[in-house]
């Protein structure tokens, strides 16, 4: 059992994209592949990756890495191939999980849709996306899988790209994630050249990960501190971007207009979690500086704050999900500015196993069955830490930042504010929506696998911290919405927007006329009538006409001289006849010839 790791860890990247090529080249060739098989190919690669995760973690002994030499030029190289460790085989097994479920939803979910193939490819591809990101031993092979996740939501959030508003979410998506790939590959390049140029061992300019704690070591050593923050700041920045964090959780709003199961994805297990990734494998160069610890963590503090806020006073259900998903992960980068990786872990894998849940029980046309509100309002008590998996994970990240002086205030905080949101989400759709008793097997399936995942989670932590204080605010947080819902004003709450919206649009006019006018009283008043502004503005406007009187067009008119001039040589030279031409080529060739040979003898002696 211990080599079915370093055996058939390929298998789960291969996998996703052997059926990926299998349903695209199918109908490139007009091979008609039924729907049921496309749908059972994609349940089988996640179920396998799944089991081979989940079996490799059991029986896992040590760290292990293959790795091929891919790109060599002198003494660089990029290798290409797997790291397999704890941390990368938990991401995908969550990883596994999550697309599993979300997958058997989309059996149902996209019935009716005539491209379902393609939906179905795309999941795979943004499966394989994922899973090499996750195994990649060195900074540029993430980077490459990175971008490749970046490509693959673009396909999904604009899978309908007929519609002109997702078409265009799907772009500001696209183009803010650009953002970030910048600031990773500068990140990468500049890691790289400085390991190229100073270290004795030219591995380390591979960036491999299991290198991070020499290479970080030795880069403090060769460049200026603040040299290093840059590199580091690109890094921090690259992972704000990817995971939605201030100021950069807008996109995540635009990504709603996807369908239901990509949204799930999206916000759970795959691409807002890589931002968050890629902080854990980079924590030995963090750790090395209290600045850039500092900056992680105020970033998570700052995002699971105004985030919380926002999600308060929205009313679309997709949109207070997108917004509780930048608080979440917020709360992660807190953990991990911290620094407990594990802690950042376990918020990782219970939010993956909730937020999925949510997005997929999200009502229907304003109907949903008794049984999915039911899971709904279970999930949702997770979410806000009253139950389950929920709980733990609040109290262990409270107890790890006692040690700060506002910080505890500040999580107890936002753990009232979610329970709020949360729990008035869930009341507004139980009193906006039809209650059914209708029910689909195959999505009750996605949904228990789900709370499957949720209570095994519970189980293994459930006796690794005690009830305190996060608990007690998320209580207050839930209380106070079941109370507003009983008197009918959580519907208040929305208003707000309004006022702000009202006192923006009277204010900054207001302040904006008086500045306007302030400006034309100086420009008239004094301005206009101080005699030496007055001269120089001349005296500028005199320089101006004259060099573009006897500068700029008098350039441009030699310049269209010479043109002229050579344009005639030319036509008398293109003489049409081969042995002419092989004369203008021996000349040349000469004059070359002794230019070079006069150059060497002035250099050489």
């Amino acid at each position: 059992m211990g080599n079915l790791i370093l055996d058939n860890i390929s298998l789960i990247i291969l996998l996703p994209l052997w059926i990926f090529l299998i349903i695209m080249c199918g109908r490139f060739f007009s091979v008609y592949v039924h729907k049921s098989i496309i749908s059972v190919l994609t349940l089988l690669s996640s179920f396998a990756g799944a089991v081979i995760c989940f079996f490799s973690l059991i029986n896992f002994d040590e760290t292990m890495i293959w790795i091929n030499p891919f790109i060599k030029i002198n003494e660089f190289s990029v290798p290409f191939g797997l790291l397999v460790d704890k941390i990368s085989l938990v991401a995908a097994l969550v990883l596994f999980v999550v697309s599993f479920a979300v997958q058997l939803f989309s059996v149902s979910y996209m019935k009716d849709e005539k491209k379902s193939y393609k939906f179905f490819a795309f999941l795979n591809l943004f499966n394989f996306s994922m899973a090499g990101l996750i195994f990649s031993p060195n900074l540029f092979q993430f980077y490459v899988f990175w971008e490749l996740i970046s490509a693959v939501s673009y396909l999904l959030i604009a899978f309908d790209y007929k519609d002109e508003t997702k078409s265009l979410a799907s772009k500001r998506v696209f183009i803010i994630n650009r953002i970030g790939d910048t600031a990773l590959i500068a990140g990468v390049i500049l890691t790289s050249y400085f390991m190229f140029s100073y270290a004795d061992n030219y591995t380390f300019s591979s960036l491999l990960f299991e290198d991070l704690g020499s290479i970080s070591a030795l880069l403090t050593a060769y460049v200026s501190n603040p040299v290093y923050c840059i590199i580091c700041g690109l890094f921090i920045l690259a992972a704000a971007v990817k995971s939605a964090q201030f100021p950069f959780y807008t996109w995540l709003q635009d990504a709603m207009e996807a369908k239901t199961p990509v949204s799930a994805l999206l916000h759970s297990a795959t691409m807002v979690a890589a931002g968050v990734y890629l902080v854990i494998k980079l924590m030995p160069f963090f750790v090395l500086n209290e600045v850039l610890m500092n900056t992680i963590l105020c970033v998570g503090l700052i995002t699971a704050v105004i985030c919380s806020v926002l999600a308060s006073i929205e009313t679309q259900p997709k949109k207070v999900l997108a917004y509780s998903t930048s608080a979440n992960l917020g709360l992660m980068f807190t953990a991990l500015g911290a620094g407990n990786i594990k802690i950042a872990l376990m918020l990782f894998i219970v939010h993956a196993f909730v937020k999925s849940a949510l997005f997929i029980l999200l009502p229907k046309e304003n109907s949903m069955s008794k049984i999915n509100f039911i899971l709904f309002a279970l999930f949702a008590l997770t979410l806000c830490g009253v139950l389950l998996s929920g709980i733990g994970v609040k109290e262990l990240l409270y107890k790890n930042l006692v040690y700060f002086k506002a910080l505890p205030i500040i999580l107890l905080a936002v753990c009232f504010i979610s329970a709020f949101y949360i729990s008035r989400l869930a009341i507004l759709i139980y009193k906006n929506n039809e209650l059914t008793k209708e029910k689909n097997l195959l999505e009750l399936m996605s949904f228990l696998i789900l709370l499957f995942g949720n209570v095994v989670i519970y189980i293994l932590i459930s006796g690794s911290y005690k009830l305190a204080e996060p608990y007690a605010a998320a209580i207050g947080g839930l209380c106070l919405a079941l109370l507003l819902g009983r008197k009918d004003k959580l519907e208040i709450i929305n208003k707000t927007p309004k006022l702000m919206e009202k006192f923006a649009n009277n204010f900054a006019p207001f302040v904006y006329s008086k500045i306007s006018e302030g400006l034309n009283y100086a420009e008239k008043n004094v301005l206009s009538e101080y005699k030496p502004i007055l001269f120089v503005s001349k005296a500028c406007v005199c320089t101006v006409n004259w060099l573009e009187e006897n500068v700029m067009n008098k350039s441009v008119e030699l310049i269209r001289d010479i043109s002229k001039r050579f344009s005639k040589t030319d036509k008398y030279l293109q003489s049409g006849n081969v042995q002419t031409y092989n004369a203008y080529a021996f000349i040349l060739l000469a004059i070359v010839i002794a230019l070079v040979i006069t150059g060497y003898r002035l250099i050489f002696g």
